[in-house]
């Protein structure tokens, strides 16, 4: 849950700086002179510009200075965002997420944002950022903590010269509000949040947001033949679940499917996970919850595109009717697996859904998921994997990702491990062991797609959690992937 904030915008021109318990002033190399456009009082700007001068790094992206000016009977707290030399908008939600939280253990009530480089017109982009990063720091999940420290309300008013800026802080609150969903999901306990539950969850947002909603049951997806995502949660209690939310803002054209895996808890099945860290396994959820956040956002921006949002839930256990490494399975595309381990789980409920995605009539595909922990050893913690049989789309989702602040890299599908998934008992085998473990557990996925269907696959194993909080990201789950699929929808409409 997020501490008290409340975001405005207003013009330089209505900057009420006498008010303010605090300053907040993004800075870099060449903002200085820049200073006595904003109408920032004389003894602050002066104070910024002597620190600017004197000390070098205060201009360093992601370097936070915290000073405390006299004024009158009162002091007022000024913190400077180093913003480097570019100040890209990556580097403003980072610096943003950083001062926010600078900003709320001062317990001020109100601030003043403070930006030379938005008194441009043109600095749509930045003052999203700016926003984004300041309601994404502004998260904590402290839903079970007996005791919390209870902070003041905070006011905070960006000042801008950019056009329709009042719409753009209605998107981005938006935006920052479905990512904090989604790491409110992520976050939530194996023992609160099972299939079930996630259904309950996407039936609420899909009457809040006016979306079309189908949830099959265990009977349902038997009728349709759907062996894999069965398999994958009968060793468990709680009964699987697949659920499409449908977004309809674009009339007769035809719809993206935006799938996700939704292993509530993975235990590893009968392939159990060794003991240590097992309990971050809740994430295995995380691209299901991604697809619900960017559904949820999607309707709310009202883009004119159609869209699927599929999720496939269960919850791998293992129990005495669990499946066992040598089963084998038959898809609902007809298809058979050799259950290799039952620990490469994700594939399989993917492996259902991606079908029933075409069964559906869309027309491009991307599937999302903490599929590998590959992933990280190839791209480490800040960068996710694509896999996909179409450089145009992947290409779009890597222009997606860069202009909300996400790191995304293609990697090939090599022949050699395309022909590595092929079963000697089997059509397929859901795991071809370590070698290009990332590529192999994407191809997978990617051979129940309807032919010639444009697909991605997105692979979020190494960026769907933080082991701790820097800049915009928050410790736990970090809803790594929602902005890029809104931003994706958007360039699709």
């Amino acid at each position: 849950m997020s501490k008290q904030l409340t975001l405005q915008v207003a013009s330089f021109a209505k900057a009420d700086y006498a008010k303010a318990d605090a300053v907040l002033v993004f800075l870099g190399t060449k903002c200085l002179p820049l200073l006595g456009k904003t109408g920032l009082p004389a003894a602050l700007q002066k104070v910024v510009a002597a620190a600017a001068v004197q000390e070098e790094q205060v201009t360093v992206a992601g370097q936070l200075t915290s000073l405390l000016v006299p004024r009158g009977k009162r002091l007022t707290k000024v913190v400077i965002a180093g913003l480097g030399t570019a100040g890209t908008t990556a580097e403003l939600r980072k610096a943003a997420g950083s001062a926010i939280r600078t900003l709320q253990e001062g317990r001020y009530a109100t601030a003043v944002v403070v930006a030379p480089l938005l008194l441009e017109t043109a600095r749509a982009a930045q003052l999203q950022a700016i926003l984004e990063g300041l309601e994404l720091g502004n998260y904590e999940f402290n839903v079970y903590k007996s005791h919390v420290k209870r902070l003041e309300p905070l006011t905070v008013t960006v000042l801008t010269a950019a056009k329709s800026s009042r719409r753009i802080l209605k998107e981005a609150h938006i935006i920052a509000d479905s990512i904090n969903y989604v790491r409110e999901l992520v976050n939530e306990p194996g023992n609160i949040l099972n299939p079930e539950v996630f259904a309950e969850e996407a039936r609420l947002v899909a009457k809040e947001y006016g979306l079309a909603l189908e949830i099959l049951d265990e009977q349902a997806m038997a009728k349709k033949n759907m062996g894999a995502l069965l398999a994958v949660g009968q060793g468990s209690i709680h009964p699987s679940r697949l659920i499409t939310l449908t977004y309809n803002g674009a009339g007769d054209k035809p719809f993206l499917a935006l799938v996700g895996k939704g292993i509530t808890f993975d235990s590893g099945g009968i392939s159990i996970k060794p003991d240590d860290n097992m309990g971050e396994m809740k994430d295995d959820m995380t691209g299901a919850g991604d697809v619900l956040g960017a559904l949820r956002a999607i309707a709310a921006l009202k883009l004119p595109v159609n869209v699927l949002g599929i999720m496939a839930c269960a919850e791998n256990m293992p129990g005495g009717s669990a499946q066992r490494p040598g089963d084998i399975v038959r898809s609902a595309s007809g298809k058979t697996i050799e259950v290799i381990s039952t620990d490469a789980e994700g594939r399989m409920v993917l492996a259902d859904a991606v079908w029933y995605a075409g069964y559906l009539g869309a027309v491009k595909v991307v599937d999302i998921a903490t599929l590998t922990g590959a992933v990280s050893v190839a791209l480490g913690k800040e960068t996710s994997a694509i896999i996909s049989n179409d450089d145009q789309l992947a290409q779009a989702i890597k222009d997606s990702g860069a202009r909300v602040g996400e790191s995304w890299w293609q990697l090939p599908s090599l022949p050699d491990l395309a022909a590595a998934i092929k079963s000697d008992v089997a059509d397929v085998k859901n795991s071809a062991g370590r070698p290009g473990g990332c590529i192999t557990g994407g191809l997978f996925i990617g051979s129940f797609v309807k032919k010639d269907l444009p697909w991605a696959h997105l692979d979020i194993g190494g960026t769907s959690t933080a082991t701790k909080t820097s800049g915009h990201i928050v410790q736990g789950g970090t809803g790594f992937g929602t902005a890029t699929l809104i931003e994706l929808a958007r360039s699709l409409a």
